[in-house]
C-alpha cells in the first residue's frame, strides 16, 4: 500500500497534471501561520502592566490619642450644660415676684368696687399670702399705700354720696359700708402679726365743711349698717 502523499506533494501533483492537460496550475495554497508556540509548562506567564500604584492611604489613628480627645470634649459639653443650668437656676431665684406691686393693684381694684362676691373675697385672700411673703419695709410700704388709697376712694364716695338724690343714697350707702369692711380686711391682711381685726382711727379732714360730710357720711353708713346687722367699726 502506497504511502500517503503530504499536502505539498499532493499540491505539486495536481499541478503537474494540470499543466499536462493545457491548464493552468492552481493557485497555491496559502500556508497556515503556525501555530503559536505553547507555553512551557512551569514558565511564568507574561503578566499584564499593573497600573500605577495608588498613594498609601493615611496611617490608622491612635486610639489612645482618639480616646483622650473625646474625653476632653465631653468634659467640655459637660461643663456648659452645668453653667447653662446655674445660671438659669441663678436667674430664676433672682427674679423675686413683686409682691409690692401685685398687691397695691388688687388693693385699688377691691377698693373702687371692681371686685365683688366670690372673686373679692379670693383677692383678700391673695393680699394676705403675699403679705406673708413680704419683708417688714414691703408691709409698711403696703399699709401706706393701702391708707392712701382708702383716703381717696372714701372721699370720692362721700362726694357722689351727697351729690346723688335721695333715692340712690342708700345703694352708695351700702356699696359704702362694702368698702368700708373691705378696707378692714385688707388692713388686717397687712398685720400678720394682729389677733383681730383692729383698724386705726382715721384722722377726719381740716376742713369745717368737709368734716361735717364726713361726719353726716359715717352716721348714714352706721345707721344703714343696722338696717342690715352688720357691726361696723368706729374707724371707717
Amino acid at each position: 500500500m502506497a504511502s500517503r502523499l503530504s499536502p505539498e506533494a499532493q499540491a505539486r501533483l495536481a499541478a503537474a497534471r494540470a499543466i499536462a492537460q493545457g491548464k493552468a496550475p492552481p493557485a497555491a495554497t496559502k500556508a497556515k501561520p503556525a501555530p503559536a508556540a505553547k507555553q512551557a509548562a512551569g514558565s511564568p506567564a507574561s503578566a499584564p502592566a499593573k497600573p500605577d500604584a495608588s498613594p498609601a492611604p493615611h496611617a490608622a489613628a491612635d486610639p489612645v490619642a482618639t480616646q483622650r480627645g473625646l474625653a476632653i470634649a465631653l468634659g467640655v459639653l459637660g461643663l456648659m450644660l452645668f453653667g447653662g443650668l446655674a445660671a438659669g437656676v441663678g436667674m430664676s431665684l433672682g427674679r423675686r415676684p413683686d409682691l409690692l406691686g401685685a398687691t397695691a393693684t388688687i388693693q385699688k381694684g377691691l377698693l373702687g368696687g371692681d371686685v365683688r362676691g366670690t372673686e373679692g373675697k379670693k383677692a383678700v385672700a391673695e393680699v394676705i399670702r403675699n403679705a406673708d411673703q413680704m419683708s417688714k419695709q414691703e408691709l409698711d410700704d403696703a399699709r401706706k399705700a393701702l391708707e392712701a388709697d382708702w383716703d381717696t376712694t372714701r372721699d370720692e364716695a362721700i362726694d357722689a354720696y351727697f351729690a346723688a338724690p335721695e333715692g340712690e343714697r342708700t345703694r352708695l350707702a351700702d356699696e359704702g359700708i362694702d368698702r368700708t369692711i373691705t378696707y378692714r380686711k385688707l388692713r388686717f391682711g397687712l398685720s400678720p402679726q394682729a389677733r383681730e381685726e383692729k383698724g386705726r382711727k382715721q384722722k377726719p379732714p381740716d376742713d369745717g365743711d368737709r368734716r361735717k360730710r364726713f361726719d353726716r357720711y359715717s352716721q348714714a353708713l352706721q345707721a344703714q349698717a343696722k338696717k342690715r346687722g352688720i357691726d361696723l367699726p368706729e374707724w371707717q
